[in-house]
């Protein structure tokens, strides 16, 4: 940094928070040169136009051909696209959770997917409900849950490969599938059914099963689960699995999804 950079205020901040304030600034202004950003926000030019290049390059700016102006990029819609929807899922599927509790007096869970794993938003419980080590804002994988497996399952052929590919099949009980081709045909068995099933996959004696909830785009953007003991929960998969798919449906249809 230079001496004339470190006297401006604000470039002594990190260059996360510079990314961020210029990401601002651009969803508020709509597209501008990065001469005009570095004045609105305070930057320095040399900062400015280093930062705006590499957001260029990680897809959250782009360059308009016509004006020479740059203006958010598809990667920073795509992103706020998913944040609108993840609360529009908060919004619209907490009955219908508590509904699904009811029903099966067990732990129901709502997750949304953050890279190689679920993170629980959700949770009810019915009069059933056992303690379970997956609290709120607990991560888990996405190739041994019922909610990982019902979200992969439902993405697009081309997607799916990408994801399967980068993913880590960590072992975690006796049961958890570790073998690539074993995990592609469990999805297919995901699609036939309309449910995932984590037989003990992630934690012995836990049992659950899970279906993914669809935007208007008809791709996954969430998903759902009822867990419980495995002994009891186990003879009433039929059942279950397919009042978890049905709410799923109810929740998606709220989101658009035809």
């Amino acid at each position: 940094m230079s001496a004339a950079d470190a006297g401006r205020p604000g470039e002594r901040s990190g260059t996360l928070e510079r990314g961020l304030r210029l990401l601002q600034f651009f969803a508020a202004a709509g597209e501008a040169t990065p001469a005009e950003a570095a004045k609105a926000t305070g930057l320095s030019r040399s900062a400015t136009y280093r930062i705006a290049d590499r957001l260029r390059g990680w897809g959250f700016l782009e360059l308009n051909p016509a004006t020479e102006a740059l203006r958010l990029g598809s990667e920073a819609v795509r992103l706020g696209m998913a944040a609108l929807t993840s609360l529009e899922v908060t919004r619209v599927a907490p009955p219908h959770l508590r509904a699904l509790a009811d029903q099966t007096r067990e732990t129901v869970n709502l997750a949304v997917v953050d890279g190689d794993a679920v993170v629980y938003i959700h949770k009810e419980e019915g009069t059933l409900a056992v303690k379970m080590s997956a609290q709120l804002g607990a991560r888990r994988p996405l190739h041994c849950t019922a909610l990982g497996k019902a979200y992969l399952a439902a993405l697009p052929r081309q997607e799916l490969e990408a994801r399967l590919a980068g993913l880590e099949l960590t072992r975690f009980t006796a049961n958890t599938i570790t073998d690539p081709a074993a995990l592609e045909a469990e999805l297919d068995r995901v699609r036939q059914r309309g449910y995932a099933v984590d037989a003990e996959e992630v934690e012995e004696g836990v049992y659950c099963l899970g279906a993914a909830v669809r935007d208007h785009r008809q791709l996954p953007v969430a998903a759902i689960s009822v867990a419980g003991p495995a002994y009891r929960l186990r003879p009433e998969t039929d059942r279950t699995g397919a009042l978890v798919a049905a709410t799923s449906a109810v929740i998606s249809r709220r989101l658009g999804h035809g």
